[in-house]
């Protein structure tokens, strides 16, 4: 296994904030005594410890400290946009401020300590959230979100001042903080009328998730957005672990800049591949001027790029390099079967199929997807000699399979989509349409769309319009929770060999820690 002794990985912050709150830094595990089972032979936990941020992202009550109603300031921007988000969440909002009566028309109290119930969560609206920690502990309150800037992304003083703030939630004992150096990302509109299996978004810098999150726009389901800043407190490990025991989320999509504690990153990815949930990361730092700029954005260091890389690879986490590829993966995963885990072997086949209404185009993509590695099996005899049935005899259905367009315009379409779905050796069925030939290609959608819904195989579908205004993309494709619908040959091919490595990596993991 590799340690935690290299660049980022020798950070241990859970072991800094047990020792910060007078305990032994080994005394805790998920919240319950330690035994001697959860540690290894240097006292230090085996397993991740899952942090319960239900009231995070879901709180009964909410305090806005340093709230503001006068328009131009920013602090008005971030109350009003928190009102707006606790009124859709059913939230009580709760304004702090210790000189206003009122704001937006909800009365106001001077300070933490005069609020009219325990809280779930403050907003710190603060140049300097420092101050107030004690407050809040005192309060009970359970979460903190601390917007400031100024910290460890400014330099040596800036690390001083985290550090002072980060001993500060740890001696608060219950109270746990997001930021400082974080955003509005959390507090967002998510749709609520999206079906299917979600992805949760984690980004060390906000904007960098804001094509994940339009994949709502898409069709696409999000359930949570974790923007973790500085990490002072809570890290990417934590909302790794939180999400991996989530039922409703079915990837993790991730912008990582640095690792602020190695080990809890290793034991959060361990954690959700005994899950069977795939995590998906964009990791900047590969050169010398990302690194520099990472550690001026957020105060990370990005740490070696070899080690970060192995270590991902060691525990399941799917590295992509761009935000497209990041989005595009997530989805699949997300849509995809889950592989069995915890060191079964999984049985499902793994054979990719092309089929195409164009020979060119089955041709060109099967170039591309054999040179990326993805295992194109020729179909049997048998199986050509069923799909002749009803496509003619001079097309080539070895794999890829030329139907010649026509049968997708009538009662063959189904019945060639089913034969090639029911093939043992068939795991992935990938449809490229070039462009919209209407009615063929929206029948053709039409019908991909039923035959996912009659399969637990994956279909995957690339729609090369660059219009993306079609109804049999914008309505067929993006309605359906089961199709995975791609803009881009290189994305499908990319997202389709993740699901496949993360099939075989599940079925076959033994975790370190056992």
């Amino acid at each position: 296994m590799l340690g935690s002794t290299h660049g980022t990985l020798t950070t241990d912050s859970r072991r800094a904030r047990a020792i910060a709150c007078g305990e032994h830094p080994a005394q805790v595990v998920h919240g319950r005594p330690a035994e001697a089972g959860d540690l290894d032979v240097s006292g230090r936990p085996l397993y991740a410890d899952v942090p319960d941020l239900d009231r995070l992202f879901r709180p009964e009550s909410v305090a806005v400290v340093g709230a503001s109603d006068t328009e131009g300031r920013p602090n008005t921007g971030i109350t009003r946009q928190l009102l707006a988000w606790s009124e859709r969440v059913g939230a009580r909002l709760h304004p702090v401020h210790p000189t206003r009566e009122s704001v937006f028309g909800i009365p106001c109290v001077p300070s933490v300590a005069d609020l009219p119930e325990q809280v779930d969560l403050a907003a710190l609206l603060l140049s300097d959230p420092l101050p107030v920690i004690g407050e809040l502990a005192e309060a009970k309150v359970k979460f903190a979100v601390a917007f400031a800037s100024g910290f460890a992304e400014t330099g040596a003083e800036g690390a001083a001042a985290q550090e002072r703030l980060a001993a500060a939630v740890a001696r608060a004992g219950g109270l746990r903080l997001l930021g400082p150096n974080t955003n509005l990302n959390a507090f967002e509109r998510f749709r609520d009328d999206l079906d299917g299996p979600a992805i949760a978004l984690i980004t060390q810098s906000g904007h960098q998730g804001r094509p994940v999150f339009s994949l709502q726009e898409l069709g696409i389901r999000l359930s949570h957005w974790a923007p973790t800043g500085n990490e002072a407190d809570l890290e990417t490990a934590d909302f790794i672990s939180y999400f991996a025991e989530r039922p409703e989320v079915g990837a993790i999509a991730a912008y990582v800049e640095g690792l602020k504690d190695g080990r809890a990153f290793l034991l959060a990815a361990d954690r959700a591949a005994r899950r069977g949930v795939p995590v998906v990361a964009v990791k900047v730092g590969r050169t010398e001027t990302g690194a520099r700029t990472a550690a001026s954005h957020t105060g990370k260091l990005t740490g070696a790029d070899a080690v970060v890389d192995a270590a991902m690879r060691q525990y399941g986490v799917i590295r992509v390099d761009g935000l497209d590829e990041l989005q595009d993966t997530a989805t699949l995963l997300a849509r995809a079967r889950r592989p069995r885990a915890t060191g079964a072997a999984d049985p499902r086949p793994e054979g990719v199929v092309v089929y195409s209404i164009s020979g060119g185009t089955g041709a060109h993509f099967a170039d591309l997807a054999t040179e990326a590695g993805l295992p194109l099996p020729t179909l049997s005899g048998a199986k050509q000699a069923e799909l002749h049935q009803w496509i003619p005899d001079y097309l080539s259905v070895a794999n890829p399979v030329d139907n010649g367009g026509h049968p997708v315009g009538d009662w063959r379409g189904p019945r060639i989509l089913d034969a090639i779905l029911d093939d043992p050796a068939v795991g992935v069925l990938i449809c490229p349409i070039t462009g919209p030939f209407p009615p063929m290609s929206d029948k053709l959608a039409q019908d991909l769309v039923a035959a996912a819904e009659r399969t637990d195989k994956l279909v995957c579908v690339v729609w090369g319009s660059p219009v993306g205004t079609e109804a049999a993309y914008r309505e067929t494709l993006l309605g359906s929770s089961r199709v995975a619908t791609f803009r881009t040959f290189a994305n499908c091919i990319t997202a389709v060999r993740a699901h496949l490595d993360h099939t075989r990596f599940t079925g076959a993991y033994r975790s370190p820690f056992d």
